[in-house]
């Protein structure tokens, strides 16, 4: 497994959000996580802002899987639609794919779902670094 992604594995808030494993294969990133205590909102939904994050972590994961060892890539932008919620210990998959990935910016897409509901997609766009 590429070193970089192992870091993005073993980061402490990826471990404490329940991040376990990711999978990173030309350009596309996948991972899945049950929805913990950790993850609630106040009502008891999966947290929005969690989402969010989420799907950050999964469009960095996918673009590491084309980017050399010298180049690194930040948030740029990030639009996230949340579409419906998610419950105490149900798993939520999250994908992502590289729609374009020019010199200075990536355009990445994201979807989470739960079985084959999907309750969030993303919009990020990466600048390389």
């Amino acid at each position: 497994m590429n070193q970089r992604i192992q870091k993005v594995i073993n980061h402490p808030l990826h471990q404490y959000l329940g991040v376990r494993s990711i999978n990173t294969k030309e350009g596309a990133g996948t991972f899945s996580i049950e929805v913990s205590r950790n993850v609630l909102n106040p009502a008891g939904a999966f947290h929005g802002g969690v989402i969010y994050f989420l799907c950050d972590v999964c469009a960095y994961a996918g673009l590491l899987s084309l980017l050399d060892d010298k180049t690194e890539a930040v948030t740029h932008d990030i639009q996230v639609s949340v579409m419906s919620s998610a419950k105490l210990k149900d798993i939520v998959e999250f994908n992502s794919k590289i729609i374009r990935l020019g010199r200075r910016l990536c355009f990445i897409e994201v979807t989470a779902m739960v079985k084959d509901k999907i309750i969030a997609t993303a919009k990020i766009t990466k600048s390389i670094l």
